[in-house]
């Protein structure tokens, strides 16, 4: 229930920021008990798993941003789709979800089957520079298991994204979060007994996994995903999930490529104990990320909701304030984070790890590019802005990739960010300040 006057323009522009808040608070929530159970795990693990395997660790559970293209954008173009259907029609509105959630349960199935096939036939050996043969076996294991969790996960995401489009992200934030809560217990009890890579990878992610996935059961309470129609919603979402889904799909397989295979970069080239280095700093400056995403991942189906009805107004003032917010904020925590890292570093990781100065200062740099993009990114995709979206990603692609090889071997680890913010700056530039500045300005006036 909404106690604005909803057949108001202001009335409706109460009501979402409303939803953006109270989805915030929980996202807060959320978001903290996440960064708790990062740092809780950290320290835990370290100690007893030593820099090589926790850095596999790390490798491993970094492929869940690297593969979450294999969704192949049906969750994102699912989030547009009920944003855009809950205005209108009910009816409509359970067709778009049990479609929806109908497809991402068949892709669910056989990217499981295809990544268990790929997990136990890898040459772990090869792909990956680990001084201890004797890890390989447990590097097979963690594979499969996170092939089995990571296919499980797609449709668990797929839920999140019907609750964001309905703007009742808050729903699924409560659920991340007691999903944490269990993760850091069994992580903590994992540690406790030394427990190998693959029995980690079950506490923290399949937890996760687990708990986000009973969001489907609060779905089936509201009669919003009826199974008697199963067959003739995919028939009718299809069409447009797949379409709109094709351009998130490209979009991710740029995201992945471009940001998310660091860490394979890293493994591969120097060796999976700089994975290490790169992954503390690199989660340190998340703190200063963090709470902007927080801030401004409810406003996609704002935006989306504001696009239908054509009210730009509240597109317009909401993106500056959105900006804006988060640039001077984030700057704030950076400096705070270069000025502090050596003590937070060593408390955190109990002096197992020494990071030079200038990768901190450079991923700092990044994270103040990395919130405003994701700002910037929530007006895009609740505007249905994708197909530019994808252009921006494919030229940063074609630039980063070349400059993140050939420098890693050259300036070593810092080569990692250093080559992001370069092609990030010139990408966008191009294609937000001069190719596609009418698109953008369609949108805003």
């Amino acid at each position: 229930m909404s106690s604005f006057d909803l057949s108001s323009e202001e009335g409706r522009n109460s009501e979402r920021y409303r939803k953006a808040v109270l989805s915030g608070v929980a996202n807060a929530l959320s978001r903290a008990l996440g960064l708790m159970l990062m740092i809780i795990s950290v320290s835990l693990t370290m100690p007893y798993l030593g820099v090589e395997r926790f850095g596999i660790w790390m490798t491993i559970s970094s492929l869940v941003a690297v593969l979450s293209f294999l969704d192949l954008g049906i969750g994102n173009a699912l989030t547009n789709r009920v944003a855009q259907t809950a205005i209108r029609s009910q009816y409509e509105l359970q067709e778009v979800i049990t479609g929806g959630l109908a497809i991402l349960t068949l892709l669910s199935i056989g990217i499981g089957g295809a990544l268990l096939i790929i997990a136990a036939n890898t040459p772990w050996e090869t792909l990956l520079k680990v001084s201890d043969p004797s890890l390989f076996p447990e590097i097979k294991a963690a594979g499969i298991c996170f092939s089995i969790l990571f296919a499980i996960s797609i449709f668990s995401v797929g839920c999140q994204k019907i609750f964001l489009g309905l703007q009742q992200a808050y729903i699924s934030h409560i659920f991340s979060a007691i999903g944490c809560i269990i993760g850091g217990i069994l992580c903590w009890i994992a540690a406790r007994n030394q427990a190998s890579i693959t029995w980690l990878l079950m506490a923290v992610l399949g937890s996760q996994v687990a708990i986000n996935s009973l969001l489907f059961f609060i779905l089936v309470y509201r009669g919003q995903f009826k199974a008697q129609h199963l067959f003739k919603c995919i028939r009718q979402e299809s069409h447009y999930l797949f379409h709109i889904g094709l351009l998130f799909f490209l979009l991710q397989i740029g995201t992945m490529v471009g940001w998310g295979a660091d860490s394979l970069i890293i493994s591969s080239t120097i060796g999976v104990a700089e994975v290490a280095v790169f992954a503390i700093v690199q989660r340190l400056f998340q703190f200063s990320i963090q709470p902007f995403a927080i801030m401004n991942a409810p406003l996609w189906a704002a935006y989306a909701d504001a696009e239908v009805r054509g009210e730009k107004r509240f597109i317009r003032n909401t993106l500056k304030k959105s900006l804006l917010l988060t640039f001077i904020g984030t700057s704030a925590i950076v400096v705070f984070m270069i000025l502090f890292y050596t003590p937070i570093i060593q408390v955190w990781t109990h002096g197992n790890i020494v990071a030079p100065l200038l990768l901190v200062i450079l991923c700092g740099i990044w994270a103040i590019f990395e919130a405003c993009g994701s700002a910037f990114a929530m007006f895009l995709n609740g505007t249905g802005v994708v197909r530019q979206q994808v252009i921006a990603v494919t030229l940063f692609i074609l630039i980063v990739l070349p400059l993140k090889l050939s420098l890693v071997h050259s300036i070593g680890i810092i080569a990692i960010p250093l080559a992001t913010i370069v092609a990030y700056i010139f990408a966008n530039t191009c294609v937000y300040g001069m190719l596609c500045i009418k698109d953008i300005q369609k949108k805003l006036f």
